[in-house]
């Protein structure tokens, strides 16, 4: 098994990608809702997705 392999919910870990801290319960659950990746809440606030930002015109290239 590669390292570079996506994390499916049976090989999500229970620590952040980031920074290693453990999980919460509900941090698991929204890791395990949308499909990863596996953050601590921190972590995952600094995530942008760029379709609902306004200051990101995905049409401009």
């Amino acid at each position: 098994m590669s390292g570079l392999e996506e994390h499916t919910l049976e090989s999500a870990g229970d620590r952040c990608e980031e920074c290693g801290a453990k999980l919460t319960e509900r941090e698991l659950q929204v890791v395990l809702e949308n499909g990863g990746p596996t953050l601590c809440a921190i972590h995952a606030e600094e995530i942008v997705d760029v379709t609902e930002d306004p200051a990101v015109d995905p049409d401009a290239a």
